[in-house]
């Protein structure tokens, strides 16, 4: 292969991959959020500014340990199971 092919070769492939990580990072923030929504709506009192400020500086909280149905419990072990494969932060 020649030098040239060898360059466009990796510089593609390095795009790829910066591609495929905003992706994830991407993925990683909406999984986030859709975690703080179930979270809030059960009244959650968040201590993150981020999470804070998306939900009225925790106007309408109440526990820190909110109890949750079925088929949230379950949303939310689907989200960490996926954060976890893309390991975000």
């Amino acid at each position: 292969m020649s030098k040239f092919k060898t360059v466009a070769l990796t510089c593609c492939l390095s795009l790829m991959s910066m591609g495929s990580a905003f992706a994830s990072e991407q993925e990683c923030k909406k999984l986030q959020q859709d975690s703080d929504v179930i979270y809030a709506s059960k009244g959650f009192c968040f201590k993150d500014p981020d999470a804070k400020s998306r939900f009225n500086n925790n106007a309408d909280c109440y526990t820190s340990k909110p109890k949750f149905s079925d088929a949230e419990q379950a949303r939310l072990d689907q989200i960490k199971a996926r954060q976890k494969e893309l390991q975000c932060k």
